[in-house]
């Protein structure tokens, strides 16, 4: 019964933490909608703005997912400065998977906005606010 309950909650996490990586690219990416008009003022395509955008939130995943692997470290290491009846396991098999998550929620809350964003005309994009 126990090891449903966990399941449960590892469940609700997991898409808890895909909504708030994907909500939190998609602001930024709608945060630079202007941007996105001046490179396409200057003559950029569609394509290479997209792939500007993509990389960048790649680049963003992949620093976070590996911050998150030092931080666990960290919390390990006060875990053990303070003796007490806290105990941490790391599931080392669960890496993977949450950085997999993290990676596909910040791209597809970047791809999302980042195609209306292209797809907008130029004056649009340049006088948004």
């Amino acid at each position: 019964m126990l090891k449903d309950f966990i399941w449960v909650v590892i469940t609700v996490a997991v898409i808890v933490g895909f909504i708030v990586v994907f909500m939190a690219m998609y602001t930024a990416v709608l945060e630079r909608t202007r941007e996105i008009g001046i490179l396409k003022a200057v003559g950029s395509s569609n394509a290479l703005i997209l792939s500007i955008l993509l990389r960048e939130t790649l680049m963003l995943a992949i620093v976070g997912t590996v911050l998150g692997i030092i931080l666990t470290y960290g919390a390990q290491w006060l875990m053990h400065l303070f003796p007490g009846n806290l105990v941490q396991e790391t599931v080392y098999k669960w890496w993977p998977i949450s950085g997999g998550i993290a990676i596909v929620g910040a791209l597809l809350g970047a791809v999302v906005p980042g195609y209306k964003a292209v797809q907008q005309d130029v004056t649009e994009a340049l006088s948004y606010e």
